[in-house]
């Protein structure tokens, strides 16, 4: 059975410090303003916050 895409948002005070954690891990930004909200994938799993 195949799955759908599906994304995951997490609520986060400092998008500055949530990119660099994620970034750490090897995650790449993919969209975003880095103001309002931001979008971090890695593979084919992506976090919105």
């Amino acid at each position: 059975m195949e799955l759908g895409a599906f994304s995951v948002s997490i609520p986060v005070r400092d998008l500055g410090a949530s990119r660099a954690f994620y970034q750490k891990m090897s995650f790449e930004q993919v969209g975003g303003d880095l103001e309002h909200y931001l979008m971090m994938a890695i593979g084919a799993m992506e976090v919105e916050r």
